[in-house]
C-alpha cells in the first residue's frame, strides 16, 4: 500500500493536475488540495497496515481493528475504481494485493 502511495506521489499527482488545469485559480487550488488529500490517505492506509502488522503479537485486538480498517480501504478501492473509471482498473492492483496479503496474514494466524 505504501508503494501505491509513493507511485501516486511520483507519477499521478503531477500528471493529473496538468491534465485537469482549470482556468479559475480557486478550482486549480481545490483540485490540487483534493489530489494531495487522496495522496495523504494512501500514505495513512499504508502506514496503518504496517502498524497493524507490527502490533499483532503485543496488541492483537488493536491490530485486528487496524487491519480490518485497512482491508476495508483496499476493498473500497477495488470496487470503486472499476465502477467509476473502468480504464483505470490497473490502479487497483496494489490494493488488491494488499487485501490478499492482509487476508493471508489472518489465515496464517
Amino acid at each position: 500500500m505504501l508503494v501505491d502511495a509513493i507511485g501516486y506521489s511520483a507519477g499521478a499527482l503531477g500528471s493529473i493536475e496538468k491534465a485537469l488545469t482549470p482556468s479559475d485559480p480557486h478550482w486549480k487550488r481545490r483540485l490540487k488540495l483534493n489530489l494531495m488529500l487522496a495522496n495523504q490517505g494512501l500514505y495513512f492506509a499504508g502506514l496503518a497496515s504496517l502498524l497493524g502488522a507490527y502490533f499483532v503479537n503485543t496488541e492483537p485486538n488493536a491490530s485486528k481493528a487496524i487491519e480490518i480498517f485497512c482491508l476495508l480501504t483496499c476493498i473500497y478501492t477495488v470496487i470503486t475504481v472499476p465502477l467509476l473509471t473502468p480504464n483505470d482498473w490497473p490502479h487497483i492492483l496494489p490494493r488488491a494485493l494488499g487485501a490478499v496479503l492482509i487476508s493471508t496474514g489472518w489465515a496464517m494466524m
